[in-house]
C-alpha cells in the first residue's frame, strides 16, 4: 500500500478530470441507451431481480426464461443490494416486446431497425419500478468501470513514477474506448471483471517491484484477490498464472522458497474460503465445478477440433467489437474508425521493440519484469477469448477481453514513449517527456472525441423516434389517404424511378395520427413486377423500429424513411408496381379510403418504377463470391410462367477464382415462399458442375444448366429459386461471401417464377 500512495502522490488532479469526463460519457451513454439493448443486458438483469424477488441464485435452466445463471454472483449480488428496495412490478421473466426486424441488415452504419425491443413512456425520466432498478444497478457499473480506469493509472505509475504522462495517458486510453465506456453504462459483469483483473495485475506489479519480497501478508492479499477475480468472472481464473508468475519470480530472486510455499498455501486457503463455496455449489448441481457443460447444453456449443477456421474468421468481427459494436453488435462504426484504431495500438506496440533495438539495457532491466507481466496478462486473455471463440457461437465478443484491456493500453503508449524517445535521441533534441505528454494528451483527446461521437452521432440515432413536421407542410406528392380512422397519408417522395439489380429504394412517408391505435401495426412496402411477382418488400414498425404505432398520440406528424434494397438477382427488364399498406400481424390490413371517402383497397400504390438490367456480358449479371472458389456471375431462365408439368431451365454462369481447387455441386430448389432451409422443396436437382470445376482456368466463365421438371399437380402461385453450391465430399453448402469478406448466407435465392394460367 505504501507503494501505490508513494507512486499516486502526485497527479490527482489530472486523473481527476479523466474519471470525470469518463463518469459523464458513461452516464451519458446508459441514459442514451435504451433498456436492455446491450448485449444480454436483460439476462444479466435478471439475474439480480432472481436474489431481490426469490432471495436465492439462480439455478441454470430452472427459469423459464434465460438467465446468466452460470456466471458468479459478485456483481448480482452488489446490484440486488443496490436495488432491493425498488419494486419493479414485475416477475423475474418479463419481456420487453420485441422488434422482429432488428436485425435487418445488422452489418451496415446507420439506424434501420437497430432496437431489439420496443420502448415505451414506462423508461422515461424521471424513472420509476423497473427503470429505476434498472438505471441503478447501471450506476453501479458506472462505479466499477471508473475504478478500472483509476487502477490503471495506478499500474503506470507504479511502473514509471518518473513519466506521469505515460499513467494518464493509459487511464485515458481505457477511459475513452467507446465500448468500454458504452458497456460501463450498461448491466453486465464484464466490467467489474475488468476491475478485478487489473487489481491482481496491480498486485503482482507490486509484487514484483518491492524491496522486501514476500512475506505472509502477500498470501491474503493474493488470495483474497484472487477470489474477488474468480467471483466476478470465471475467465479471470487465467490471472492464476499472472500470480504464480509474480511470487515464483519474487522467491527466485530473493531465494525466499520457504515464503513461496506460504504464501502458496495462504493464499489457495483464502481463496478457497472466499471462493470455494461457488465451486462446490455448482458441483453439487451439475456435477462438474465451473458449470460450463451446463452451459453449454442450454445455449449451444462448437467442436473446438472444427472452429479453428471459423475462429480465426471471427477475430476481426471481435477486434471491432472490443472499440465499438453497440448492442448486439448491430450498431457498427464505420470501418475507418476500426482500421485507424488497429493502426493506433499496432503503431504503439510495434515502439516495444525499439528499446531493444537501441540496446537501452537499464531501461528494461527497470521495467522490465512489470513490462513482461503486462504482456503476459495481454497473451493470457487473447487466449481466453480465442478458446471462447473453438468452443462458443456467442465467442466473437471484444469485451471479454476487458481484463486486459488495461495492460494493453499501457504497453501501447510505453511503446509510444519509445518512439518519440528514439527520434529525440537520433535529432539530439530536449523536452522528449514534454512532447511524450502532448502526444498522450493529444491521442486520449481524439478518443475523447471519438467516444462522444460514437454516442450522440451513432448510438442516439439508432434509436431516436424518426424525425417531425409542422402541421402546414407542403408535403410532396400529396396524397391524403386515410388508414382506417388512425392516420393519414399525407404525402411521399421516392429517390428515383429507376432501378437495377442492387439498388437502394428510399420511400419518405409523411404521416399524420388522427385516431389512436389499439396496439402495434405494422408498415409493408411491395414492389411487384407485371406478373405479379415480388421484386423485393420490407415490413417494419413505423419509426424504423422507433415509434410503433402502440406509441402514437393524435396529432402527431412523423416522416417515416423506409429503404428498399433490390436484390442482386431482380430479373430484369421490365415495370413494377411499389404500394404500401398497415396491418396487423397475423390478421387483417386497415382499409385506405381518398379523402372524398372512396375505398382504394387496403394497399397504396404510389408508383410505377422501371426495372433495368446491370450492364454486363452475362444475363441477369452478378457478383457473388462462393468461398472465394467461384463466383456467380449471371443467370437465365427458360421462361418466367409456367403450367404444370413444364420444364423449368436454371442456367448458371460461373467463373472460376484463382483459389478454385476442387469439384462442385450444385442445388437448386424450386420452393414455396418464403424458402426457409427448414421447407420441403416442391423441386430439388442436385447435379456436379460439367466441366469439373476443378480443371477450369482462373477467370473462365462456365454456363451450367439444370433442368426442373415441374410436378403435374404444381398449384398455382410464385415460387423462389434456390441455389447453392455443395462440396460433394462433406457435403456442405459454401457460404457467399461479401466485397469485405463477412459472410452473408450459404446460399442464394434467386427471381420468382409464377405457376398458373
Amino acid at each position: 500500500m505504501e507503494v501505490i500512495q508513494e507512486a499516486t502522490r502526485h497527479g490527482r488532479q489530472q486523473i481527476a478530470v479523466v474519471l470525470a469526463l469518463f463518469g459523464l460519457l458513461a452516464l451519458a451513454g446508459s441514459v442514451i441507451n435504451p433498456l436492455h439493448e446491450a448485449t444480454d443486458e436483460l439476462r444479466h438483469y435478471r439475474f439480480v431481480q432472481h436474489i431481490v424477488q426469490l432471495h436465492r441464485l439462480p439455478i441454470q435452466g430452472e427459469l423459464p426464461c434465460q438467465a446468466q445463471g452460470h456466471h458468479p454472483p459478485l456483481f448480482y449480488a452488489l446490484g440486488a443490494l443496490a436495488t432491493f428496495w425498488v419494486d419493479t412490478g414485475r416477475d423475474v421473466c418479463y419481456e420487453p416486446s420485441t422488434n422482429p426486424f432488428w436485425q435487418y441488415r445488422y452489418w451496415e452504419v446507420g439506424r434501420d431497425n437497430k432496437n431489439l425491443y420496443l420502448h415505451g413512456a414506462d423508461e422515461a425520466f424521471p424513472w420509476s419500478g423497473a427503470a429505476l432498478a434498472a438505471h441503478l444497478v447501471r450506476l453501479l457499473n458506472i462505479l466499477f468501470g471508473a475504478g478500472t480506469v483509476w487502477l490503471t493509472w495506478v499500474l503506470a505509475r507504479v511502473i514509471w513514477r518518473s513519466r506521469p504522462y505515460l499513467a494518464l495517458g493509459s487511464a485515458a486510453f481505457v477511459a475513452f474506448n467507446p465500448m468500454f465506456v458504452f458497456m460501463a453504462g450498461a448491466i453486465n459483469n464484464d466490467v467489474i471483471a475488468a476491475f478485478s483483473g487489473t487489481a491482481v495485475l496491480l498486485a503482482c506489479v507490486v509484487l514484483v517491484k518491492s524491496a522486501n519480497g514476500l512475506s505472509h501478508a502477500w498470501g491474503v492479499v493474493l488470495g483474497g484477490l484472487y477470489a474477488l477475480a474468480l467471483m466476478s468472472k470465471f475467465n479471470l481464473a487465467a490471472v492464476g498464472l499472472l500470480l504464480a508468475v509474480a511470487v515464483t519470480y519474487v522467491a527466485w530472486r530473493k531465494g525466499q522458497w520457504r515464503l513461496w510455499l506460504a504464501v502458496a498455501l495462504i493464499a489457495g486457503l483464502v481463496t478457497a474460503v472466499l471462493a470455494g463455496w461457488w465451486f462446490g455449489r455448482n458441483q453439487m448441481l451439475y456435477g462438474e465445478p465451473t458449470g460450463f457443460e451446463r452451459l453449454t447444453e442450454l445455449w449451444g456449443v462448437r467442436d473446438p477440433a472444427d472452429s479453428w477456421g471459423l475462429a480465426f474468421y471471427e477475430l476481426p468481427y471481435t477486434w471491432t467489437s472490443l472499440w465499438g459494436r453497440f448492442g448486439y453488435g448491430q450498431i457498427p462504426l464505420p470501418d475507418a474508425v476500426y482500421r485507424g484504431l488497429r493502426w493506433l495500438v499496432g503503431l504503439g506496440l510495434l515502439g516495444l521493440v525499439a528499446p531493444f533495438l537501441r540496446r537501452q539495457w537499464p531501461e528494461l532491466r527497470a521495467a522490465g519484469m512489470p513490462l513482461l507481466l503486462l504482456g503476459l496478462d495481454v497473451a493470457l486473455f487473447f487466449a481466453v477469448v480465442f478458446n471462447y471463440l473453438l468452443v462458443s457461437p456467442a465467442g466473437a465478443m471484444g469485451r471479454f477481453f476487458f481484463p486486459a484491456l488495461p495492460a494493453l493500453a499501457i504497453l501501447t503508449f510505453y511503446g509510444y514513449s519509445c518512439w518519440i524517445h528514439g527520434v529525440f535521441s537520433v535529432c539530439r533534441w530536449e523536452n522528449k517527456d514534454q512532447t511524450s505528454s502532448i502526444v498522450a494528451w493529444g491521442l486520449n483527446a481524439a478518443l475523447a472525441l471519438l467516444t462522444a461521437v460514437a454516442l450522440w452521432g451513432y448510438l442516439r440515432p439508432a434509436y431516436a423516434r424518426p424525425p417531425a413536421f409542422a402541421a402546414n407542410t407542403a408535403v410532396p406528392n400529396p396524397t391524403d389517404a386515410q388508414f382506417n380512422a388512425l392516420a393519414n397519408l399525407r404525402g411521399y417522395e421516392l429517390s428515383r424511378d429507376t432501378l437495377h439489380p442492387g439498388d437502394e429504394l428510399i420511400v419518405k412517408l409523411y404521416w399524420e395520427v388522427t385516431g389512436q391505435p389499439p396496439g402495434n401495426y405494422l408498415l409493408f412496402t411491395h414492389l411487384i413486377d407485371e406478373n405479379g411477382l415480388m421484386v423485393a418488400q420490407r415490413d417494419t414498425h413505423p419509426g424504423l423500429g422507433n415509434f410503433p404505432s402502440s406509441q402514437w398520440q393524435p396529432g402527431d406528424h412523423f416522416v417515416d424513411t423506409v429503404r428498399l434494397h433490390v436484390p442482386e438477382t431482380m430479373y430484369a427488364p421490365g415495370q413494377a408496381t411499389l404500394s404500401i399498406g398497415l396491418y396487423a400481424p397475423g390478421a387483417y390490413r386497415l382499409g385506405i379510403t381518398a379523402p372524398e371517402g372512396t375505398g382504394l383497397g387496403d394497399s397504396l400504390t404510389l408508383g410505377r418504377l422501371d426495372l433495368e438490367p446491370s450492364t454486363g456480358t452475362w444475363p441477369n449479371p452478378l457478383s457473388q463470391n462462393f468461398n472465394d472458389n467461384v463466383r456467380l456471375v449471371g443467370y437465365a431462365y427458360n421462361n418466367r410462367t409456367f403450367r404444370p408439368g413444364d420444364v423449368l431451365a436454371v442456367t448458371l454462369y460461373w467463373e472460376a477464382l484463382p483459389q478454385l481447387d476442387r469439384d462442385y455441386e450444385v442445388e437448386v430448389w424450386v420452393c414455396d415462399e418464403p424458402c426457409e432451409r427448414w421447407m420441403t422443396p416442391r423441386v430439388t436437382a442436385v447435379r456436379p458442375l460439367d466441366p469439373p470445376a476443378s480443371t477450369w482456368r482462373t477467370g473462365q466463365v462456365v454456363s451450367h444448366t439444370v433442368p426442373l421438371p415441374l410436378p403435374g399437380d404444381l398449384p398455382d402461385g410464385a415460387y423462389v429459386i434456390h441455389v447453392a453450391l455443395i462440396d460433394p465430399v462433406t457435403k456442405e453448402p459454401q457460404n457467399v461471401l461479401a466485397a469485405d469478406g463477412h459472410i452473408l448466407d450459404n446460399r442464394l435465392l434467386l427471381a420468382r417464377v409464377y405457376s398458373g394460367p
